[in-house]
């Protein structure tokens, strides 16, 4: 009997929260469309061909960043530098060490901090000279390393502390049920030698409702000098509700000892979420609020490209940790319109996205 009183009130409770979001949103009524092209959210679209060498063939490019004219990215698990007019520079690491799991550039120092798989760090120059090596191991319950974020000192602040911010998951007993563990969410905070300044458990975001977050890779964002945890959203249907949540709650005020993982980045005047996954393609999406216009896009597949009409983008990916530029890579046929001379053996073009003020 007790039983079924307690999941009366449970059902109860959902409904009411159900009822109340729904409210909400019925509240803050904004324009929307399922279409949309770049043009629509970004001034410009800057195309640079990756230089294509004998001992630098690409098929593809993941992970780019940009420190002004320096341009890095990992392809097959190797780190590559080209400058910002596409010559190649040379290949950072070696296929005989490590493949690369994620990497941060440090510009007052002109170095690249390198994560593997297997917890150790490398610090490399520009010039791909390997510098030094640590290890994170003993960073007790630092489990499984998912994303590192260097977060340089934002404009206007006067000399503030310089960090690295990394994210990763730790297994702790369940509070309701002793005999089962719950996998959590951690952000840790180091200095640029890698001593451990802080640690934050990471919990979803409330959305005024039931919500399952983080279930897909953690990215590092910052807005407000300060660092946020964001992870697409598994239910792209939901998210013009959840981001009028997030704004009527104020829960977009990022701040010091900010915890929670947003289902959307702050890019500016934009709150963008996008999930790609080319082996299954219907999940794709793109959403993009624009808080200036009040207007939502949800473009399953991505936003077309009708700069240089490759197509659609559904993978749009953050250029920085302030998410002021976005970009994609392309190749083959899908640049024969703006590069004829292009074949299928050249590295691919980057498209770099700047977005609207």
């Amino acid at each position: 009997m007790k039983k079924t009183c307690l999941l009366l009130l449970l059902l109860v409770g959902i409904i009411y929260i159900n009822e109340g979001y729904r409210i909400i949103s019925d509240d803050m009524p904004v324009k929307s469309t399922t279409k949309g092209s770049l043009s629509d959210i970004a001034d410009e679209v800057i195309a640079i061909p990756l230089e294509t060498k004998s001992d630098c063939r690409l098929k593809y490019a993941t992970q780019i960043k940009r420190d002004r004219n320096e341009l890095f990215l990992v392809s097959n698990g190797q780190l590559y530098h080209f400058d910002c007019s596409g010559k190649f520079v040379n290949r950072i690491t070696s296929n005989q060490h490590f493949p690369v799991a994620d990497y941060v550039i440090n510009p007052l120092e002109r170095q690249l901090i390198v994560m593997d798989n297997e917890e150790n760090v490398y610090y490399y120059d520009y010039d791909g000279t390997l510098l030094e090596r640590k290890s994170l191991a003993g960073i007790n319950p630092l489990k499984a390393p998912t994303r590192l974020s260097r977060h340089p000192p934002p404009p206007l602040v006067r000399s503030p502390p310089r960090h690295i911010w990394l994210t990763a998951q730790a297994l702790s007993p369940s509070k309701e049920d002793a005999g089962t563990q719950c996998m959590d969410q951690w952000l840790y905070k180091f200095d640029t030698t890698l001593n451990l300044q802080d640690a934050r458990k990471l919990t979803a975001a409330d959305l005024g409702r039931f919500y399952l977050g983080a279930c897909f890779s953690t990215e590092l964002s910052v807005a407000d000098g300060n660092v946020y945890a964001y992870s697409p959203s598994t239910q792209p249907d939901e998210l013009l509700a959840d981001t009028l949540y997030l704004i009527s709650r104020n829960q977009l005020n990022i701040h010091n000892d900010y915890s929670s993982i947003l289902p959307l980045c702050i890019a500016g005047r934009y709150l963008v979420s996008t999930y790609s996954n080319a082996a299954d393609e219907e999940e794709n999406y793109t959403f993009c609020y624009d808080r200036r216009e009040e207007y939502a896009y949800n473009v399953t597949g991505g936003f077309e490209d009708n700069f240089y009409h490759t197509g659609r983008v559904p993978d749009l990916k953050a250029l920085d940790v302030y998410n002021s530029s976005f970009c994609y890579c392309r190749s083959g046929e899908e640049v024969k319109n703006a590069f004829p001379d292009r074949t299928e053996e050249d590295n691919p073009v980057l498209f770099i996205v700047r977005m609207k003020a």
